[in-house]
Formats: C-alpha cells, sequence, structure tokens
C-alpha cells in the first residue's frame, strides 16, 4: 500500500511538470495510449529507467522528443520549438494513437475509422515464427525492398496514403519476446522444482492434442488464436483427436486478464512479458524491505462467484488471488507467437504537417532511437522480472474461486509459477497452421480476384519473406528466453533451459 502511494504521488508530480512544458511548447500532440503495460506504452509512465517501478517505454519517446526538438545542445532547435507528445485518452484513436501494428483511418471511409480487413498490422509488429526483433529492425529502416526500393516503413506509409490514409505512422516503443502462454498444465516438458510432486506428475506434459481436448476456455488474441484454433481443426482432421473442445474468449475494452482467471471464466491466457505480467496479475499484498513481493495469501481470496461468459464490461475484480493461485501456473516458452513488440505511433497529417521540417526530423530520429532504447532497457531487467515471478509464490498453494484451497487427493496444489516447453510435434504443427492462416489472408492465387486489402496484405508478407530470404533468416530461431542482456558479461539467463 505505501509503494502505491508512492508512486502515485511521483506520478502527481511529473504531470504537473509536464503540464507546465507543454505550455510553453510550440506543439503540443495529444495522443490516446492502447496499453498501460510498461514495456508496450505507459506513457504516464514516471522514469526512463526499468528498475524504476515508475517505468513506462513510451516515456522514452516523449522525453526524446523533448531533447531532440528542445534549444539545448548541439541539435538545437531555435526557441519555439519545441515539440510535446502528451497522453490524453479522450483523443480519438482515428486522429493520434499508439497502437500495436499498423491500421489507419480512411478519409473517404464510411463510418470511421475503415481498418484493412484482411488487416495486415500485425506483419508490422510481430510475425508468429517470423523474423527476429533485430532483423525486423533492419526490414524497418536500412533495407531497399526488391520492387519497392524503399524500406519497411516507407512501404506501410505508401500503402495507408494509396488507401486514403490520414495519418503518418512509426514505430516507437520495441518490446521483447512475449510469453506463449500460462495454462494450468503444461504443453511440453515442465521444469520441476524439487519436491513439487504435481508438477512431476504431469510427466512430458499434454501436448499440442491435450489443449486441444483440454476444453478449457483460454484468452489468446488474433492472429495466434486462429493459428492454434486451426492447428486443433489439423488434428481433428488428422483423426489424431476426435473433436476440438477448446475456446476462446475474446478481448473486452478495459478488462484485465486477470478478472475472468479469478473468476474462472477463462483457464489460460497469453500476454506480454514478465516484466508486464509481474505488475499486471501478481497483486503485492503486506510487502516489507525484507520481503517485496508480500504474501500473496493475504488479502481477500475469496473471487467467488464464478462468472460464466461473457464478464460484463466494467465488472470490478473483487479479489487478490494471483494467476499461479488460479491454477494457471505453467509458463510456456518459446515466444512463436510474439517474437517481439512493437507499438506504432498513428499522428493525424494536419497535426503532422504543422510541424516544420526540422520539427519533423527530429521526431524520426527521436522515434527511431526510442525503438531501440526501450529495446534493451525491457531487455535489461527481463530476466530479474522472470527470476521474481517464478518466485513469488514460493510455498503458496493454488485455491478455489472461494478462497478455499485447492486439494488434490486431499493434498494442496502448489501454486509456484513453473516454465514449460512447447514440445517440437506441437511448433511443426502450429507452423503449419501458421502458413495455412497467412495464406487465407493473401486470398485467391489469382491476382485479378484478391479484393484490395488482400492485396495489400499480399504486397507487404512478400516483402518480408524476401527480406528474410536475403538475409538469411528464413528459419525460426526464437533466442534464448527472456534473453542475457544486463547480466555480468559471459553470463546467461540460466531460467529458462533450453
Amino acid at each position: 500500500m505505501r509503494i502505491g502511494t508512492t508512486v502515485s504521488a511521483l506520478a502527481v508530480i511529473i504531470c504537473v511538470a509536464l503540464f507546465g512544458q507543454s505550455a510553453v511548447a510550440d506543439v503540443t500532440i495529444q495522443y490516446n495510449d492502447y496499453s498501460g503495460s510498461p514495456t508496450i506504452g505507459c506513457g504516464n509512465g514516471t522514469s526512463t529507467y526499468p528498475n524504476n517501478p515508475g517505468y513506462g517505454a513510451m516515456r522514452i519517446f516523449i522525453e526524446k522528443v523533448i531533447d531532440y526538438t528542445d534549444e539545448h545542445g548541439p541539435d538545437a532547435l531555435p526557441v519555439g520549438q519545441k515539440v510535446v507528445f502528451q497522453r490524453n485518452q479522450s483523443t480519438k484513436r482515428t486522429v493520434n494513437a499508439l497502437r500495436a501494428g499498423v491500421q489507419f483511418a480512411n478519409a473517404n471511409a464510411q463510418p470511421q475509422p475503415a481498418v484493412s480487413d484482411p488487416n495486415w498490422g500485425f506483419i508490422f509488429n510481430s510475425v508468429p515464427f517470423g523474423i527476429n526483433f533485430r532483423q525486423t529492425i533492419g526490414f524497418l529502416y536500412n533495407a531497399k525492398l526488391d520492387g519497392f526500393g524503399g524500406n519497411g516503413i516507407e512501404l506501410a506509409q505508401t500503402i495507408l496514403d494509396n488507401r486514403g490514409g490520414t495519418q503518418i505512422v512509426f514505430p516507437v516503443v520495441g518490446s521483447t519476446m512475449q510469453g506463449s502462454g500460462y495454462f494450468p498444465q503444461p504443453i511440453g516438458k515442465p521444469d520441476c522444482n524439487a519436491g513439487d510432486t504435481d508438477c512431476q506428475n504431469q510427466g512430458s506434459g499434454i501436448g499440442l492434442a491435450g489443449l486441444c481436448t483440454s476444453g478449457w476456455r483460454i484468452r489468446y488474441l488474433a492472429p495466434p488464436q486462429d493459428i492454434v484454433d486451426r492447428a486443433c481443426d489439423l488434428l481433428v482432421k488428422r483423426g489424431v483427436i476426435p473433436s476440438k473442445t477448446l475456446t476462446f474468449y475474446p478481448p473486452v475494452g478495459g478488462q484485465s486478464v486477470l478478472l475472468p482467471m479469478q473468476r474462472a471464466t477463462i483457464q489460460g491466457f497469453e500476454y506480454v512479458t514478465p516484466f508486464d505480467d509481474l505488475v499486471d496479475f501478481f497483486p503485492v499484498k503486506d510487502a516489507t524491505p525484507a520481503n517485496p513481493r508480500g504474501n500473496p495469501d493475504k488479502g481477500n481470496l475469496n473471487c467467488g462467484p464464478v462468472l460464466a461468459f461473457p464478464i460484463p464490461p466494467g465488472t470490478k475484480e473483487n479479489c487478490s488471488q494471483n494467476i499461479g493461485q488460479t491454477g494457471a501456473r505453467y509458463a510456456h516458452h518459446p515466444s512463436w507467437h510474439q517474437p517481439f513488440l512493437l507499438s506504432w505511433m498513428h499522428i493525424d497529417k494536419t497535426a503532422w504537417n504543422s510541424l516544420n521540417a526540422a520539427q519533423r526530423a527530429a521526431v524520426l530520429r527521436a522515434a527511431k532511437d526510442s525503438v531501440i532504447g526501450s529495446y534493451n532497457a525491457t531487455e535489461s531487467v527481463q530476466c530479474k522480472k522472470l527470476k521474481a515471478m517464478l518466485d513469488f509464490n514460493k510455498g503458496i498453494n493454488q485455491r478455489n474461486p472461494d478462497g478455499t484451497l485447492r486439494l488434490i487427493a486431499d493434498k494442496p496444489v502448489s501454486a509456484e509459477i513453473t516454465i514449460a516447453r512447447w514440445p517440437e510435434d506441437a511448433l511443426k504443427v502450429l507452423l503449419e497452421a501458421r502458413d495455412d492462416y497467412l495464406a487465407s489472408l493473401e486470398g485467391p492465387d489469382n491476382q485479378n480476384q484478391k479484393t484490395d486489402a488482400q492485396k495489400d496484405f499480399s504486397t507487404i508478407l512478400k516483402a518480408v519473406k524476401q527480406y528474410a530470404a536475403n538475409i538469411g533468416a528464413t528459419n525460426f530461431d526464437p533466442g534464448r528466453f527472456p534473453a542475457k542482456t544486463g547480466l555480468v558479461k559471459g553470463e546467461d539467463c540460466n531460467l529458462v533451459k533450453d
């Protein structure tokens, strides 16, 4: 409680300072921040340092823009040309917004906004089983794409412009590979701790077939949801399983994933990174300097009653069980579905054109530096954050929705978060389903039979595939999770075993 109060007070001080700056700036651009998670948005964060509890990746971009457009330093602009990006959730996303991937508003569409269907924006976020962050940076900034001649950002902008787009787009935040699911049972072999008999009894996991026939409802957003769904259909078609009983819970605006977990409406989900998941899904209670994670068994553990799907928007959380206590204790890797994440800034062309050439150049420079800087900042602490998450529920047991201890064979069941791996045979089927999914979005082979949106999708996907082939990156390489940046030289983050 004291920690939250301190951060809130600091946020007030910082916001007052920012409003003071924006009052004297030549241009204030208000934008809608699509996420408050630390590594993918959080423009109202109070720090650009990832070890600070007020860290927000979007703050790196905001502060770099101010630095690059003020009157100080070797790149100084004349007094009065400072640009300030100001988070304002009442700003319409059809005007200025921070978004994952690339969408667009179209001046000629009714009703607005028009979003490409199929939506190709996720390709500019990250493609399941696709190229990694470093390779994508080359595609976005350095490539001379076959048949186009420009880079990936210029390709995105050209397609938006050709469809009557009303916004200028560019990435501003980079985040590391995401975890690929918290489930009640492991899909592959779990990395059990000594004495964890429940984990040891899971053997090599339930496999993709077990997931598809689990009867679970999970929150797994598109396109990964579509890929898992298609993978299950492939198993049915091949006679591996008789039918598919896995179902999906759609995103509900403003609703935390923790809520349907606590109310037993879903049994599993994927979200972002250990950094964000630790913040969002592990309520801290009775923290002390000696025990900063507090005591998960404190607080109100009665989450009842169980709620059926759908949970109405606006429903409030009524308890403090974390996701391990609710049963979703197995954290999966590799991040086949989201090798990284890019958040894109969308600026109304009228606002963009009100900037002079020097201001626009400074904003774009800040954006590129922020993408790389925010990615490095997030990566530098992911091992530490994962360790904190794996330690959070040590000695803690699972609960029923009403708060009573969950028992199996009259014995409590551990709530300790445990790493599990997707088995190779599951990844092969998921990759096949990914290819089938992408082909469906490209539409008919005959170019004349494709819709305009399918032509756009095909153009972008072809450009990414050709770039990957040109740099020898056609095989999926998820890298180490959650990477080793920030550790002692030569040290690996050994929390996740290959």
